[in-house]
């Protein structure tokens, strides 16, 4: 029996993809579903994650029981590495610097208001 990849790829797109509200992650969203939702994944040492900088990628389990299904489930990282999804490996560290950055923004609209308070002037 042949399976209806493209339909599977399609309903799973459709139904995560409905929370999605930018277009590059959806896009993003399509090319995972792609990549993993496609009859070569099913094949042993199918690369599941292509390796990128320092990462290893990721390869589907060599064996087909549960046993060997756990066995792979417990080896995974206990934090999926962001190029697991894509993403640049730096990316987490993106982030927190974005955050920190927005931080330090507000920290200064807070104390350029407080500054104002203190002098008696308003903001116009």
């Amino acid at each position: 029996m042949k399976l209806p990849w493209d339909l599977l790829r399609t309903l799973i797109v459709e139904t995560y993809g409905g929370k999605v509200d930018d277009e590059g992650d959806f896009g993003m969203l399509k090319k995972i579903v792609e990549d993993v939702v496609d009859q070569s994944a099913y094949e042993t040492d199918h690369q599941l994650v292509e390796p990128r900088d320092s990462d290893e990628g990721l390869k589907v389990p060599s064996g087909t029981t549960m046993s060997d299904f756990m066995e792979w489930v417990s080896r995974l990282p206990e934090r999926e590495p962001p190029t697991y999804l894509g993403l640049p490996a730096n990316a987490e560290k993106l982030l927190l610097v974005e955050q920190g950055q927005g931080v330090v923004r507000d920290m200064k609209k807070i104390c350029d208001l407080l500054e104002d308070e203190e002098t008696g002037q308003e903001e116009h």
